[in-house]
């Protein structure tokens, strides 16, 4: 049932229906009792503050380490509670937000240092409640507190990068003076670290840590110039990874005078299709279309993905459109890359050309990389091509065959039955070998691997 529809339903329930649900989950769903009891004391603040509290310091008290399996229902939790914040106290009564905003961010460092956050799921939650601290601050707007002063405190605790979202954001807080004054402060930081650095050090982590702030600021400040020499000061002479941030930053805030002057510089070979994506940008940006054409034909070329091909074909006129299109069929099918040439094929509904493509490339998708090939089979089975969809499965399987990768035999049994419900649907197997050779081939090379074949029975 879609939103809309659940919300409508909702509103036609008696509200004695809808208590009577709520107290039932109250008695019998521990794990929303929490939710439940706060949404009950939304309009009591002083009393809301006391129950977001208590759940705040349970996070902080916490000491068993959170793993992979537990992360989900850990991040809702703290969620929740954000979203308890900010629903039920920003508007009504923002100093009560920002005193409880600011003590769940007091709990990151403790939180980090016992969860398994490799999917950055806790980190995010924790650079969400950052920005909410800003909005609070800013609702709550307490004279009495130098806010400069505690933003540049926060910061100093961003050891997890969980506060990395409050300095970009800080123009929420803070006027242009004020974060000028900032920028001021991270400079000044910037260059006695240069000055002080032990020429012998390989890397100066002081001027790194207070470049990243003034780029940081220069972020909120929607200052590109003072973005460029945030890193000019620390490196003079940027490399490519550098000078790709700097032009995003140009790029962001249509400046691109400053975009290009960089871009016309040399540029690495490995960074050549960023080059040709920000000059993209560019041309797009400043509506020169004659250029626009010639880069996304460029990064067509250089890429070969339909992707790419389609925004090429929006810079044609329908007759160039048509003959692009007979081009790009006829470069597809010599192959610069199997996988992207083959969709390509697929996308242009040429579905025979592409099948007669895979078939003859068989002994390359040996080659393609799992992902890819499980993608690409997908594809052809939707296309109604069974014997490309042979090739690809026939690949799949002696991949995990050929490596002995016992723990996918499962999959390699799956394989194998689909090959056989394809073999019913196809009468010539040319060019590839038909499926008694194939079977008795494979039985041939890997008729030891018994538990395969157990598996296949099954």
């Amino acid at each position: 049932m879609k939103t809309d529809e659940l919300e409508t339903k909702l509103s036609k329930l008696d509200r004695s229906v809808l208590q009577n649900f709520i107290l039932d989950l109250y008695q019998h769903h521990p794990g929303v009792s929490d939710s439940i009891e706060t949404l009950v004391l939304y309009n009591d603040p002083p009393e809301l503050k006391k129950a977001i509290a208590k759940r705040i310091q349970s996070v902080k008290r916490g000491r068993k380490f959170i793993d992979w399996a537990e992360v989900a229902g850990f991040a809702q939790t703290l969620e929740s509670i954000v979203n308890d914040i900010e629903q039920g106290l920003l508007d009504t009564s923002p100093e009560y937000a920002f005193e409880l905003i600011d003590k769940l961010l007091v709990t990151a460092a403790g939180v980090m240092n016992r969860v398994d956050d490799s999917s950055g799921e806790i980190g995010e939650i924790y650079l969400g409640a950052t920005i909410l601290w800003l909005h609070a601050a800013k609702a709550w707007n307490d004279k009495k507190t130098d806010w400069l002063e505690r933003v540049y405190q926060l910061y100093q605790k961003n050891d997890f990068g969980v506060y990395d979202s409050l300095l970009p954001n800080s123009h929420v807080l803070f006027d242009k003076q004020q974060l000028q004054q900032l920028a001021d402060r991270y400079e000044t930081e910037l260059l006695q670290s240069l000055k002080n650095n032990d020429s012998d050090q390989k890397l100066n982590m002081d001027a790194l840590m207070a470049q990243v702030a003034l780029s940081s600021v220069a972020e909120a400040l929607q200052d590109p110039q003072l973005y460029e020499h945030s890193i000019v000061l620390n490196s003079p002479d940027p490399n490519d990874l550098q000078k790709k941030e700097i032009v995003a930053m140009y790029l962001r805030f249509q400046q691109l005078d400053g975009a290009m002057r960089w871009l016309d510089t040399e540029w690495d070979d490995r960074f050549k299709s960023d080059r040709l994506h920000l000059l993209e940008q560019v041309y797009q940006q400043n509506g020169d279309t004659e250029q626009l054409r010639e880069i996304r034909y460029q990064i067509y070329q250089d890429e070969g993905t339909y992707h790419n091909f389609q925004r090429y074909l929006e810079t044609l006129n329908p007759e160039q459109q048509q003959a692009a299109r007979q081009t790009a069929i006829i470069q597809a099918e010599q192959g610069r890359n199997l996988v992207n040439s083959a969709d390509l094929l697929f996308q242009l509904g040429e579905h025979e050309r592409a099948q007669q493509f895979i078939i003859n490339h068989y002994n390359d998708l040996q080659e393609v990389y799992y992902t890819q090939l499980s993608w690409l089979v997908k594809t052809c089975e939707q296309a109604n091509c069974p014997l490309a969809t042979t090739a690809c499965y026939r690949a799949l399987l002696l991949d995990i065959l050929n490596r002995g990768k016992s723990k996918a035999y499962n999959y390699a049994a799956r394989y194998f039955k689909k090959l056989d419900a394809l073999a019913c649907e196809i009468n010539d197997f040319t060019p590839l070998i038909d499926h008694r050779l194939f079977l008795s081939q494979l039985k041939a090379e890997h008729g030891k691997k018994r538990s395969f074949w157990e598996k296949v029975k099954n």
